[in-house]
């Protein structure tokens, strides 16, 4: 399920050294915290890591597949009441052919909420 104008919107997005950050807002509204959880919305890591590869896509503007997660740290909760504007700041490990091995850290002014660590390819490309 694509997230991108439903879940969630691109505020704003800034390239940097090492790859980009984005300024997200959620929308505390979707159905999807209806049921995580009632009264107290907390964003779900999987949504997280989807936020991921559309913003990723947004970048590459071709199809990804996430191929391998390296690691994935959830620090803090986020509950879109409170956090409405998160900061996905994207660095670029690897970028070629196609590949994106990335390290993502989520957050809000100097809360984190999350650290990643993944690889995503073009299917076109589907055992490299």
């Amino acid at each position: 399920m694509k997230l991108k104008d439903n879940f969630f919107k691109i505020k704003n997005f800034i390239k940097t050294e090492a790859g980009f950050d984005f300024m997200i807002e959620l929308n505390p509204e979707h159905f999807i915290y209806q049921a995580h959880f009632p009264e107290n919305p907390i964003t779900p890591g999987v949504c997280m890591i989807q936020i991921i590869k559309e913003l990723l896509i947004e970048i590459s503007h071709c199809n990804l597949f996430l191929k391998k997660i390296y690691n994935v740290k959830f620090l803090n909760i986020i509950n879109p009441l409170r956090n409405k504007e998160v900061i996905f700041s994207i660095s670029f490990l690897m970028k070629e052919k196609d590949t994106y091995k990335v390290n993502v850290i989520v957050y809000q002014n100097d809360t984190r909420f999350a650290k990643l660590s993944m690889w995503f390819i073009n299917p076109k490309y589907p055992n490299e």
